[in-house]
């Protein structure tokens, strides 16, 4: 009895630190209950462990409710070590089998049966006739994965979205899962996942910003033929004999001890809700688009907050709050362009990322930034109401001796005159207008080492004739200019 006492005593502690290392309030961390409106519509009462395999298959089938034409099994080839998923098909699938001889198996309630039984371990395609879906539900992997999930679990929480949270098969990712009463567009649902994603990161600043892109649906509307994406099903007989595919209690993140009895109880948001929710969060913005901090300021960033300033900016990950840390992630981060011409054309945009990074995160707890966003950084910063001291590491290089005699138009010089005060800027102009003679005229100016990058040949070329070329005319300038540079390497 001292060992079970000893044994317990020693879980509520590991328990009561993980859940301060979230700021778990007791509610939060409380079972979520309600009406399983979906299950209840169709034969009222409750199921638990003791209820017959019927209600169990039935209740499964209506709550994890799918594309039922078609279900993925998964495979694992034990002489290659190599595992994977594939649609299940009449006769297997064999090697050379022509496409018109496919046919999917659909999923019966025979299917779902032998995968609570551990017979084959199904996998589910959410997207629905009219791109509709049943569920939304957010995978996390890593060896963070359960604290990446624990902050999405709170953020929805704190919204009022129920969420569930399942240990994959893994047993080292996690899957968070929302359920609805009935179908809602997956672009809805999608937009909900999104939204609390981006509170998520909010909370746990270290999420990688990739967790936008491991939702299911995975898609807004369904491309082509194809089913879409696939997830493993939860509650798998074999996995679960080793506290795998199982439901977590958030008071002690054990496994429930009747999953059934847990599932049957949580609440199921409204497609009204689903809607009402999604037009209340904020959607997530990156880049330029990135104006002010998150709300989530808890705790406070630092007082005095040290950024070195080299050919980046490098930011302690200590001295900034998780809120004010993932805003600065996302204003280094830009929306990737192919995944919504993708998108748009109504192309598959799997392996595809949503948004493109250019932050780093070392392994010494330093956010590193492009340099070009030191003033958005400290506008950031001192909003969230900490002071910032520089270390200005930049090495300038010797002043080069510059003269350069040339002929500007008056636009022209306007511009160098305009972009002369600035440590960074932009020069926006047309073709034809002289923006490399205008170039030229700021680096004159400076008189100091200059690395010039272009992303092709022609470009380069045309830099070499601006600046050592023989005379002649020049599109931009009013003639041409020599401009005599100090070659030392």
């Amino acid at each position: 009895m001292s060992d079970l006492q000893a044994e317990l005593e020693s879980l509520q502690v590991e328990n009561a630190r993980l859940r301060k290392l979230l700021k778990l309030t007791d509610t939060e961390a409380a079972p979520a209950h309600g009406t399983q409106t979906a299950w209840f519509d169709k034969a009222p009462g409750s199921v638990d462990a003791r209820s017959s395999s019927h209600a169990k298959v039935e209740f499964y089938a209506a709550l994890f409710g799918a594309r039922r034409d078609v279900y993925a099994v998964r495979w694992d080839n034990t002489r290659t070590g190599k595992t994977g998923w594939m649609p299940a098909v009449e006769g297997g699938w064999r090697k050379g089998r022509p496409a018109s001889d496919i046919r999917h198996l659909p999923l019966t309630p025979g299917v779902p049966a032998a995968h609570l039984i551990g017979d084959v371990h199904v996998g589910l395609y959410p997207m629905l006739a009219g791109d509709q879906t049943c569920w939304l539900a957010a995978d996390f992997d890593g060896q963070a994965a359960m604290l990446d999930a624990l902050a999405y679990l709170k953020a929805a929480r704190a919204v009022g979205a129920p969420a569930a949270p399942e240990v994959s098969r893994s047993g080292i990712g996690a899957h968070v899962w929302v359920f609805f009463t009935g179908p809602v567009p997956a672009a809805t649902a999608r937009q909900l996942g999104t939204a609390l994603v981006r509170e998520a990161i909010a909370i746990r600043g270290r999420m990688d910003l990739r967790c936008y892109d491991r939702l299911f649906p995975s898609q807004d509307v369904l491309h082509g033929q194809g089913p879409g994406n696939l997830i493993a099903a939860p509650l798998h007989g074999k996995s679960r004999k080793l506290g795998t595919t199982v439901f977590l209690d958030l008071a002690t993140l054990e496994p429930y001890g009747d999953q059934w009895e847990y599932l049957s109880t949580l609440e199921c948001l409204t497609p009204k809700q689903v809607t009402k929710l999604t037009s209340a969060l904020r959607a997530p913005t990156v880049g330029a688009r990135v104006d002010r901090a998150s709300t989530k300021t808890q705790p406070n960033p630092a007082p005095i907050v040290h950024l070195r300033l080299d050919g980046t900016v490098r930011i302690p990950g200590s001295e900034l709050s998780p809120s004010l840390y993932a805003t600065l992630k996302h204003a280094a981060s830009t929306y990737n362009p192919e995944f919504y011409d993708r998108q748009r054309r109504r192309q598959s945009t799997w392996n595809v990322p949503r948004i493109i990074t250019s932050y780093d995160e070392t392994l010494d707890d330093h956010l590193v930034l492009p340099r070009g966003l030191h003033d958005t950084a400290t506008r950031l910063i001192e909003e969230a109401g900490s002071k910032i001291e520089v270390d200005d590491q930049r090495v300038s290089g010797e002043p080069l001796d510059l003269s350069s005699t040339f002929d500007l138009r008056s636009q022209q010089r306007e511009a160098v005159e305009s972009l002369i005060p600035h440590e960074l800027g932009l020069l926006v102009a047309p073709p034809g207008s002289g923006k490399t003679v205008m170039a030229c005229a700021v680096i004159a100016e400076r008189g100091i080492p200059t690395l010039v990058l272009v992303d092709r040949k022609t470009l380069a070329d045309q830099w070499r004739r601006q600046i050592q070329g023989p005379a002649r005319h020049q599109t931009g300038a009013a003639r041409r200019w020599p401009l005599q540079t100090d070659r030392r390497r």
